[in-house]
């Protein structure tokens, strides 16, 4: 038999070990589970600033003012040409001329029937207010004599087409055809320039072209709301004014082309095709308060669900930490690019910070942290 000592140690080790296991169970049962770690970009952020600039630049190219292109109304073989391009007319001289020996020996077989005609008309006209002639006779000769009239006015004609002339003094521009061509009636013999003004056209894009204010364009189109240089003096601006603007897009673009025009400068030769610089004053053209923001090149991204509209992130800091936050798109219209960066239009506030750096990594409702440069040696 065991001993009262003993038998008291073996209880009491039961009893231990019975707690130690609910203990041990009571332990497992209530123990947390640890919370996982949310995962935060670190991302650089930039503070947006406002500008000021309206001005936009575009490339453009010269075109005359006032301009026609010279035809004939008949074809034929060229057999003259007179002018080159660059060369100065005056008002109604002689740019081409076609071999008229057709057109002659047509002249003269209208005129000999014209002559014949009218002859016997006159003769008839005498006889029937006589009575020696019956009155349908009369009018017999009397319709001969008019359709030899018509043809003859019609040869005359013929071979005054046969003379291309200057409809007013300028400048040929262009001569896209060589004597002794056999050409087609309105093909282009020489392009003739008014001198005096140029117009200038460039490429508006769509979503400028959207917000143009039809009334303060035209209420601004007498004064100046751009400025042009050319390729030969690119330091030097000269003064332009709104023209037009087409009203459809060409095909395959999504830009619609304006046109301003100038006076033609006395100090530089312009000749139409050559290739402008436009800056633009979009403030004459728009009536928007909308603001102009300056971000960082890499701060602009595409919107994945749809790649053509333009997005920043805008940071939103937490209440506890003004480091740590979460980011929400912002759509944004690029006007222009400058040397520090785009400048941009959207609801962005004075305020704002955006994601500068690491933008292309980070989606809607993200959590981000903001990097800063640690300090060392």
């Amino acid at each position: 038999m065991l001993s009262e000592k003993s038998l008291f140690h073996s209880l009491a080790l039961r009893t231990v070990m019975v707690f130690t296991a609910l203990a041990g169970l009571s332990a497992c049962e209530e123990a947390p589970t640890p919370p996982k770690a949310v995962s935060s970009t670190p991302v650089t952020l930039y503070k947006v600033q406002h500008s000021d600039e309206t001005i936009a630049k575009f490339p453009g190219q010269v075109e005359a003012a006032e301009y026609s292109n010279l035809s004939f109304r008949i074809g034929g073989k060229l057999q003259e040409l007179r002018v080159k391009a660059g060369e100065e007319v005056k008002e109604n001289q002689l740019i081409a001329r076609l071999d008229d020996r057709d057109a002659k020996a047509q002249l003269a077989t209208a005129q000999s029937q014209f002559d014949v005609s009218s002859a016997m008309f006159e003769r008839m006209e005498a006889s029937v207010e006589k009575g020696a002639v019956s009155r349908s006779t009369f009018d017999e000769a009397k319709a001969n004599f008019l359709a030899a009239k018509a043809s003859l006015t019609n040869a005359q004609d013929q071979l005054s087409y046969t003379e291309l002339r200057a409809p007013f003094a300028g400048l040929i521009a262009s001569v896209p055809v060589e004597n002794y061509q056999v050409i087609v009636p309105q093909q282009t013999i020489a392009e003739l320039h008014m001198p005096g003004a140029i117009d200038v056209t460039f490429q508006l894009p769509e979503q400028k072209m959207r917000m143009i204010d039809r009334s303060r364009a035209r209420k601004n189109r007498t004064s100046e709301m751009a400025w042009v240089s050319f390729s030969g003096m690119p330091d030097k601006r000269y003064a332009a004014m709104y023209k037009d603007h087409e009203s459809t897009t060409r095909q395959g673009e999504l830009s619609y082309e304006v046109t301003i025009t100038l006076p033609e400068p006395d100090d530089i030769n312009v000749l139409a095709g050559m290739s402008a610089t436009v800056l633009l004053d979009m403030s004459k053209l728009i009536e928007s308060n909308a603001k102009l923001w300056l971000v960082p090149f890499g701060a602009v991204v595409t919107d994945n669900a749809d790649p053509d509209k333009a997005i920043v992130w805008r940071f939103k800091p937490s209440d506890s930490d003004a480091t740590k936050g979460t980011v929400e798109a912002v759509e944004v219209m690029i006007t222009r690019g400058i040397s520090n960066g785009l400048l941009v239009e959207g609801p962005l506030n004075d305020d704002d910070k955006i994601v500068a750096a690491g933008a292309h990594l980070v989606k809607e409702g993200q959590a981000v942290t903001e990097w800063t440069k640690e300090g060392g040696l």
